[in-house]
């Protein structure tokens, strides 16, 4: 058995629609994305320690966030 890995899975579920970003404001970013059953809360806020949060019981960074890593870029200072 082939176990898939964490970004291989992140790509599975953009590919499948399972991300739906629901708020961009300037550097604060919000989702949701749909697990394994579960709909999982997550985004990016610089007022947070490490900024990108996922709300998932994942341990370390989750396939959650990576999806959303992949789809958004972070602004460069003006």
């Amino acid at each position: 058995m082939i176990r898939e890995t964490i970004a291989a899975k992140a790509q599975r579920y953009l590919a499948e629609g399972r991300l739906v970003v629901t708020r961009v404001d300037g550097d604060l970013v919000q989702a949701e994305c749909r697990g394994t059953g579960e709909v999982y809360s997550l985004g990016h806020d610089p007022a947070r320690p490490g900024g990108w949060w996922c709300l998932c019981p994942a341990p370390r960074r989750c396939c959650h966030l990576i999806a959303l890593q992949s789809v958004t870029i972070r602004r460069r200072p003006a």
